[in-house]
């Protein structure tokens, strides 16, 4: 699903409410005369995507689902952080790689496009990025060998980093391009996400 602007929007919003020292995190919508069916769609869609949570229905203090949209209390979750800050670097050139020694045999074999690196690289450039999934990312985008006469790379990963890659990719799914998660699913099948 790739995010419309009036979601990213919401996303910003939600970022600053988070930030901000009233509210718990929580940006409350739904009750206010301006606030529509298409903000509550887009808090909606945010929420099935993860990347935010929705208040639970037995809060009193917060207006959480409920059938005919009285009201909704959402904050952003770090998935929605991750995919903020990516979103803001899209459009910022990466940092050219230095391919680095061979990949481990014992690892599951990759083969990625110039387009599908470009969001890996960009992915770990964002500053105090929270989470394993950078620590796990570093290693393969450095080890990655490009392929001669090509523009393609050869990478190996864990089932981990595997995981991250595909994250990265639906991140950038979510900021406008879909082609390269939809060729990730192809190729290596849905990421498993580790348990927590």
């Amino acid at each position: 699903m790739t995010l419309y602007p009036d979601q990213w929007g919401l996303l910003e919003e939600l970022a600053a409410a988070r930030d901000a020292p009233a509210g718990g995190g929580w940006l409350q919508g739904g009750r206010e005369e301006g606030d529509n069916r298409r903000r509550t769609s887009a808090v909606h869609a945010l929420a099935d995507e993860q990347l935010c949570e929705l208040a639970p229905a037995g809060r009193p203090d917060l207006p959480g689902p409920r059938a005919g949209g009285a009201g909704w209390a959402a904050r952003i979750t770090a998935d929605g952080i991750l995919a903020l800050q990516y979103h803001r670097r899209r459009n910022q050139p990466a940092a050219a790689p230095h391919p680095v020694g061979a990949a481990d045999p014992a690892l599951h074999a990759l083969e990625l496009l110039d387009s599908e690196m470009d969001p890996l690289r960009r992915f770990l450039t964002i500053p105090d990025a929270a989470g394993a999934r950078p620590a796990l990312l570093r290693p393969v985008v450095e080890r990655a060998r490009a392929v001669p006469g090509g523009r393609r790379w050869h990478l190996a990963a864990t089932a981990e980093q595997l995981e991250a890659i595909g994250f990265v990719l639906r991140l950038e799914a979510l900021a406008g391009n879909a082609r390269a998660w939809h060729r990730f699913l192809r190729e290596y099948g849905p990421p498993v996400r580790p348990a927590r």
